[in-house]
């Protein structure tokens, strides 16, 4: 059995849809690979600026031909555009346009619940619940990949944003389960240090205490880097 990456450039020399196969570490927006990797680089790096100019120039956008590229262009656009457009407004409509067809995919999903997060930050209780449905909806029918364990995660942090605690801490310990039954731990250094700020906002001290120390844990074991910006 090959490893990732040796599959999935098999794939492309076959030009077969390697969608439903593990692409960890980014999604590619064009056959030409230099802006893909730019792409990847400019969003791992937070430079969000930067990738807006980058997704919206000629030259890129002229490079965007298959739909999977153009589901994962419109994906990392809405990416930049959340970071850098206080309404929302943009990072909403292109996070829409890259779920396009493909809703069983984990691109969709992660759009999907993108749109769950921004509902949640604009106090939308009922379109957070839609989207998040959508997001997990026969989620076992498709091949487990790393990123999915990020949906998670989205989820427990827009329902803290809603103020709904105890179904943030139920979302978190489906997280820890579904991550370590998975034989992962991408995320679960983010997912214990979003417990603690759960925890934090319960006022339950003494997991806030317990979840730090995971989460730290985590973080120094596997290098994750830790969003503490909530």
């Amino acid at each position: 059995m090959p490893n990732v990456k040796i599959l999935v450039e098999l794939c492309n020399k076959l030009d077969l849809n390697t969608d439903m196969l593990i692409l960890h570490d980014y999604y590619k927006i064009s056959s030409i690979e230099k802006f893909s990797e730019e792409c990847e680089r400019l969003c791992k790096n937070h430079e969000y600026q930067k990738l807006e100019t980058f997704l919206n120039s000629t030259e890129v956008l002229n490079s965007v031909e298959t739909e999977w590229e153009l589901q994962a262009y419109y994906y990392y656009l809405a990416c930049a555009n959340f970071h850098l457009d206080s309404d929302l407004t943009g990072s909403y409509r292109n996070f829409k346009l890259s779920l396009a067809e493909k809703e069983n995919n984990t691109l969709a999903r992660l759009s999907f619940a993108c749109l769950g997060l921004i509902s949640s930050l604009k106090k939308q209780k009922k379109q957070t619940f839609e989207y998040f449905l959508n997001a997990f909806k026969n989620i076992e029918s498709i091949p487990y990949e790393p990123n999915l364990n990020i949906l998670f995660y989205l989820e427990a942090y827009s329902y803290l944003n809603l103020g709904m605690l105890e179904t943030a801490f139920l979302v978190l310990e489906s997280a820890i389960d579904f991550i370590s039954n998975n034989d992962s731990h991408f995320m679960l250094g983010n997912i214990y240090f979003l417990a603690t700020k759960v925890a934090e906002r319960a006022e339950q001290l003494n997991i806030v205490r317990d979840n730090e120390q995971k989460s730290s844990i985590f973080e120094e074991l596997f290098n994750e880097k830790i969003y503490k910006n909530i």
